[in-house]
C-alpha cells in the first residue's frame, strides 16, 4: 500500500477559467496569462464553482498568438523530435532516447498507437545533439520546430538545457512533454503550461530522503556535493530546507560544474574531511558514478545518488563501489531479478528486443527511462478525444489515477494543471544490495505537495 502524508487537496482547474468569463474589450484586457487582477479572477472563480463548469487548463484562443494545434501531423503520422547530448561527458543519457525510439518503433510496428479520437497514428522521431550545452540547445530546438516542424518535443535532456528554450516554446505553445529532469521549474505550469516534467520533482526526492533519515539516521550530519546548476541546486537549497528543525545538519558542500569539470576527485576528498554520516552526491552523467570510487576507504557513509544517476548501466562505471548506497524509485527496474518478472516488465524485455534493443541496453535501466517518457506522451494520445498540442498537454495536465509505462504498480499519477502539475509524485527509498536495487523504505505518496518542498 502507499503511504500518503497528509495531502493538500487538489483543488478545481480555475485559474484559467476566468478567460472564458471575461468580455468587452475593457474586461479582456485583464484577461491574460499574467493578470494582476486579483477581483476577475475571484468572479471568474465563484461563477465556476457554482455553475460546476470547468475549462481546459491551457485554452489556446487566449494563450497562443499564432496557434498550430495539428502542426507535425500528417495523415496517420506524428512528428516529434527530441533534443539530447549524443556527445560529451553526458553522452551516457543518449541512451534515453534509444529508449524514446525503441518505444516508438515497437508501437509502429504494431500498428500505431490509439487515441482518443479513434484514430491510430504512428510516431515519427527527429533526434538533434546539444552534447548537453545549453548554448548549443535553443539552435536544435529551433531546427525541429521551424524546420522540421514537429508537434512536440519529447524527452528533452537536461534543466539548463530545457530552460534555455523555455520561453521560446511557450511563446510558440508547443509541447515540451517528458521533461528529462526533475527540475523544481517544471512546477510552474501556470507560467509555463507547455512543459510537463518526465521525473518526480528533485524536491521531492531530497525530501524522501530525508524522511528516511529523519526515520533511521535522526542525528546524521550530512556532506553535500552538487551539480552547479539548476539541476543540482535544486537538491541544495531542498536539502538545506529539509534539515531545518531537526537534528540532521550539513556539514560540508562542495558544487561541481558539469561543462567546465571532469572529475570531482578534489571535491570528494575535501568532503571526506568532514567525517560526515551521509553523503548526497547530487550530480549526474558518468561524473556522479566515478565520484563513488573516489570515496576514501577511511570514510564510510550511507551515500545517497540523484535518480538519475541510478541505473544499472551508470552504476557499471562505480567499480563495485555502487555497494550499499541508497536511492528513489518510481519505476521497475530492468536489472532486477525481482522486477523481471513483472507483467509489463516482461513486455518491455519482449517488445524492446523486436526491434534490436540488445539485452544489455535493456537492463541497463537508462534506456527504460526514454521508454517511460515515450509511454507518458502516448498515455496523453491516448485519453485525448482531440489529438493537438492543447489537446495532448490538457490531457496529461488532468490524469487521474494513472499507471503508464514502467511505473510501479503501487504508483499512480494524478495531475491538476493549475495545482499540482507533477506527473510522478510516487517514491520509496532503495538500496543497492549485489547489484540490485532493494526497497529500504516503502513506496510514499506526496501527490500534491512536490512544490510545497522547493528551498529557496
Amino acid at each position: 500500500m502507499i503511504n500518503n502524508p497528509t495531502r493538500t487537496p487538489r483543488l478545481g482547474r480555475v485559474t484559467r477559467v476566468a478567460a472564458l468569463f471575461c468580455v468587452g474589450a475593457v474586461l479582456a484586457a485583464g484577461c491574460g496569462r499574467d493578470d494582476d487582477s486579483e477581483s476577475s479572477d475571484e468572479t471568474a472563480t465563484t461563477s465556476a464553482e457554482q455553475t460546476g463548469e470547468t475549462a481546459a487548463f491551457i485554452n489556446p484562443d487566449e494563450d497562443c498568438t499564432n496557434y498550430e494545434g495539428t502542426k507535425g501531423i500528417e495523415g496517420d503520422t506524428i512528428k516529434i523530435g527530441t533534443v539530447r547530448p549524443a556527445s560529451g561527458p553526458y553522452s551516457i543519457y543518449d541512451k534515453v532516447t534509444s529508449g524514446v525510439q525503441a518505444y516508438f518503433d515497437s508501437a509502429n510496428a504494431k500498428g500505431g498507437i490509439k487515441a482518443g479520437d479513434g484514430k491510430t497514428y504512428k510516431v515519427e522521431l527527429i533526434k538533434e545533439d546539444d552534447a548537453y550545452d545549453p548554448s548549443k540547445t535553443p539552435g536544435a530546438v529551433k531546427k525541429l520546430v521551424e524546420q522540421d516542424g514537429v508537434f512536440a518535443i519529447v524527452g528533452q535532456i537536461g534543466t539548463a538545457n530545457n530552460l534555455a528554450v523555455r520561453d521560446y516554446m511557450n511563446e510558440n505553445c508547443v509541447p515540451s512533454i517528458a521533461l528529462g529532469t526533475g527540475s523544481t521549474e517544471w512546477g510552474k505550469a501556470n507560467e509555463y503550461p507547455w512543459f510537463i516534467g518526465g521525473l518526480p520533482s528533485y524536491a521531492t526526492e531530497a525530501h524522501a530522503f530525508v524522511d528516511y533519515l529523519k526515520e533511521n539516521m535522526p542525528s546524521a550530519t550530512i556532506a553535500l556535493l552538487y551539480q552547479d546548476d539548476d539541476f543540482g541546486q535544486a537538491y541544495q537549497k531542498t536539502l538545506k530546507k529539509e534539515v531545518e528543525g531537526s537534528d540532521l545538519t550539513i556539514v560540508a558542500e562542495q558544487p561541481f560544474n558539469p561543462l567546465t569539470e571532469t572529475s570531482s576527485e578534489s571535491k570528494v576528498a575535501q568532503l571526506a574531511t568532514s567525517k560526515a554520516d551521509v553523503f548526497f552526491v547530487g550530480i549526474g552523467g558518468t561524473p556522479c558514478p566515478r565520484t563513488l570510487t573516489f570515496v576514501p576507504a577511511e570514510w564510510t557513509p550511507t551515500t545517497y545518488v540523484s535518480i538519475p544517476c541510478s541505473a544499472k548501466t551508470a552504476m557499471s562505471l562505480a567499480s563495485g563501489k555502487d555497494e550499499g548506497v541508497f536511492t528513489g524509485q518510481f519505476v521497475l527496474d530492468p536489472g532486477s531479478a525481482g522486477d523481471q518478472s513483472n507483467p509489463k516488465m516482461q513486455a518491455f524485455m519482449t517488445d524492446g528486443a523486436a526491434v534490436g534493443v540488445s539485452k544489455d541496453d535493456l537492463e541497463g535501466g537508462i534506456l527504460s527511462a526514454g521508454w517511460g517518457f515515450a509511454a507518458l506522451f502516448a498515455e496523453g494520445l491516448a485519453q485525448t478525444d482531440e489529438v493537438s498540442r492543447a489537446g495532448v498537454m490538457n490531457t496529461l495536465f488532468s490524469l487521474e489515477d494513472t499507471n503508464f509505462g514502467l511505473m510501479r504498480d503501487e504508483a499512480t499519477s494524478n495531475t491538476d494543471g493549475d495545482t499540482d502539475p507533477w506527473v510522478l509524485e510516487d517514491l520509496r527509498i532503495s538500496k543497492r544490495v549485489a547489484g540490485e536495487w532493494v526497497e529500504a523504505s516503502p513506496m510514499v505518496s506526496y501527490d500534491g505537495m512536490s512544490n510545497d518542498f522547493v528551498g529557496e
